[in-house]
């Protein structure tokens, strides 16, 4: 589907984009990623020859629980065997206890003693007997106490941590309205049962020429917030005479390398904290000609419910 038969070339193609940067910057001289990723972030990559302990923080409370969990397993577990391997060097016999462990490989026995002292378990059946091995210990139970402050720390951050939890659509939608006026669709929902409030959506439409070089214009919808936000939420722009998407068709945005960028803001009852969602579609994830399928239905009881799996379901516009 066209948006209309005349190229982006004729009488009426869009007036040339406004110099406008909404900071993801302007110039670069040779082609880029897209700009916003479907999980929020941006495609920047920082280089720093300093580096800060708050850099890490952030990294370690942003990002995703697998990679997380994993780090922070991993770094406890070489913790622990690193002070295994001095009470190895400094003798297992400086542990009282050992001996008649003979079933057990003495690294084992070493990492189990390790771990007890690390955690301040301390089951007693080994414990050192001189000086060497009490200072490691000492240290060791004190290493524990500081690394497990800082995990609660970070874990506690972590699910503080307010998010928008806003779900996409999979794909935005080229579509028209009933008396033929063409369309920019894509459909928003609430995946966690907090209430969000007072959301407000603003899109932008982004060309990038051969060079890289990128332009901006704002793409004017045709509800730019709504009050209540439990239901899903389908953002509109109608391509008008005066859209910059006006007259161009699948072929004239994939040349342009065109991206929609959208920002959402709301307030969050549960955390009492603004919230913010973000996320483009390339226009290789623009489907033409189709519109979404309701995506909540009433039950007997008057309850409404929303299906999320729905949310990106389409179908095709009858030509009727």
């Amino acid at each position: 589907m066209a948006l209309s038969s005349r190229s982006s070339t004729s009488n009426g193609a869009a007036s040339p984009p406004s110099p406008l940067d909404p900071g993801i910057g302007v110039k670069f001289g040779r082609p880029t990623r897209r700009a916003i990723n479907h999980d929020g972030s941006f495609n920047v990559r920082r280089r720093s020859s300093s580096s800060h302990v708050h850099d890490l923080y952030q990294e370690l409370i942003t990002m995703a629980w697998g990679p997380f969990l994993l780090l922070l397993l991993g770094t406890l577990t070489l913790v622990n065997v690193l002070f295994a391997g001095g009470y190895l060097w400094l003798g297992l016999h400086y542990l009282s206890g050992t001996a008649g462990l003979t079933h057990i490989p003495p690294f084992l026995q070493a990492f189990f003693f390790s771990i007890q002292t690390f955690t301040t378990v301390g089951y007693g059946n080994i414990s050192p007997n001189s000086i060497g091995t009490g200072l490691l210990a000492s240290a060791e139970a004190m290493t524990g106490l500081l690394m497990a402050a800082l995990a609660t720390g970070l874990l506690y951050g972590r699910f503080s941590r307010p998010r928008a939890g806003i779900l996409f659509s999979r794909t935005a939608l080229i579509s028209r309205r009933a008396n033929g006026t063409p369309n920019l669709q894509f459909r928003v929902a609430n995946r966690h049962r907090s209430t969000l409030v007072d959301l407000r959506a603003q899109v932008l439409l982004q060309f990038t020429d051969a060079d890289g070089n990128r332009t901006y214009q704002n793409l004017a919808l045709e509800r730019d917030s709504v009050y209540f936000f439990p239901l899903n939420w389908t953002v509109v722009h109608d391509i008008t005479p005066e859209s910059p998407l006006y007259n161009l068709t699948a072929a004239d945005l994939a040349s342009r390398s065109a991206e929609i960028l959208i920002l959402l803001r709301g307030y969050d009852d549960t955390f009492a904290q603004d919230v913010h969602a973000r996320n483009s579609y390339r226009f290789d994830e623009l489907e033409w000609n189709r519109r979404y399928v309701r995506a909540y239905d009433i039950e007997e009881d008057g309850m409404v419910v929303l299906d999320l799996d729905r949310l990106h379901d389409t179908e095709a516009i009858s030509n009727e």
